[in-house]
C-alpha cells in the first residue's frame, strides 16, 4: 500500500521494487567423446533487492518484503532468492563396445556390457535465507501491516547448526530467541529482511539413471531405463519454525512440540531414496 494506513487505498503492480545481482559464473563443458559427456557449472553470486509494499507477515517462502515503507532507502537487503554458492554436474556415460576379439565369448560379451547408459545430475548450494522473525509490537493494528524483531548484536542466530547432523530434532531447538528483540510499541523495527548468516538447511539434489536401448530391428527399439530421486537418501528436514520469536518453545513427553526454532519431524521436505522403472518401445 502506497499509504498503509489507510486499508482501503491499495496499489497493484506498482514498479516499485528493484533488483541486483552480481556473480561469477565458471563453466566446464566436456563434449562426448570415449562414451563421456559431461558439463559443470559453478556460480559465486549475490542478489539484493528492494520490495514493493508487501507486509512482512511471516515471510518464509523467499518473497522480497518491505520493513518500514516510509524509509525505502534502507530497505536494500539480501533477496529471499540469495544463495551464495550453487555447484551442479551434469554427467551422461555410455559403455562403448569392444572392438578387439573375435571369439564368441568375446562378443557375447561385448553385446551384454555395452549400450548401458548411466547419467547423473548433482546439485549443491547454499541454503535459503531465513526471514527475520516479525514484530509482535501490534503495529498491524495500526497500518494494516507488522514489521520486523529487531537483531541483537552478539547474539548467536542458531542454538544448533542445520547442517551438522549432530543434534535431534526431537529434543533439541535450533533458533534462538535470545537473537531478536521487539520494536517500541506502535515504531517501526530496524532489521533487514534476511541475513546472509541466517540461512535453511542445505538440501543437494543428487538424481542418478541407468537403462539401455535395445535395437530390436532397424527401426524398432526398446528403451529401459532406471531412475532414482535422492539417490544417496539424504534426509531432508522440514524448515523450523521461525515466523515468531516470542513463541514459547514446547516440549511434550520430552519432545519438542511448539514453539520457535520447532522442527516438526512428523513429515520431511523431501521423500528418501526412490526410484521408477520405465520401459519405451518405439517403432
Amino acid at each position: 500500500r502506497p499509504y498503509p494506513q489507510f486499508g482501503t487505498i491499495i496499489s497493484l503492480w506498482s514498479p516499485l521494487g528493484k533488483t541486483w545481482y552480481d556473480s561469477l559464473q565458471v563453466k566446464i563443458n566436456k563434449r562426448f567423446s570415449h562414451g563421456l559427456s559431461m558439463t559443470s557449472v559453478y556460480t559465486w553470486q549475490r542478489q539484493l533487492a528492494t520490495a514493493p509494499d508487501i507486509a512482512p507477515t511471516a515471510a518464509t517462502t523467499g518473497g522480497q518484503v518491505t520493513n518500514d515503507v516510509f524509509n525505502r532507502a534502507n530497505q536494500k537487503y539480501l533477496s529471499g532468492f540469495d544463495q551464495p554458492q550453487i555447484f551442479n554436474i551434469s554427467l551422461n556415460y555410455t559403455v562403448p563396445a569392444w572392438k578387439s576379439g573375435k571369439g564368441l565369448a568375446l562378443k557375447t560379451a561385448s553385446w551384454v556390457l555395452r549400450d548401458w547408459t548411466l547419467g547423473t545430475f548433482l546439485n549443491y548450494s547454499s541454503g535459503l535465507p531465513i526471514a527475520a522473525p516479525a514484530a509482535q509490537n501490534q503495529l498491524a493494528t495500526l497500518l494494516f501491516r507488522g514489521t520486523f524483531a529487531n537483531r541483537v548484536a552478539g547474539q548467536p542466530l542458531f542454538s544448533q547448526d542445520l547442517n551438522c547432523h549432530c543434534f535431534d530434532p526431537n529434543k533439541d531447538f535450533v533458533l534462538n530467541p535470545s537473537a531478536w528483540s521487539q520494536p517500541a510499541a506502535g515504531q517501526w523495527g530496524t532489521s533487514a529482511a534476511y541475513y546472509n548468516d541466517y540461512r535453511f538447511q542445505r538440501r543437494p539434489s543428487e538424481n542418478m539413471a541407468f537403462g539401455r536401448t535395445f535395437r530390436v530391428k532397424e527401426r524398432a527399439t526398446l528403451n529401459v531405463r532406471l531412475e532414482f530421486n535422492n539417490i544417496f537418501n539424504r534426509t531432508y528436514m522440514v524448515n523450523p519454525v521461525s515466523a515468531n520469536s516470542q513463541a514459547t518453545q514446547t516440549v511434550t513427553n520430552g519432545k519438542t512440540s511448539a514453539g520457535f526454532g520447532w522442527i516438526n519431524t512428523a513429515s520431511v521436505l523431501n521423500p528418501p531414496r526412490n526410484g521408477t522403472l520405465v520401459a519405451r518401445f518405439q517403432f
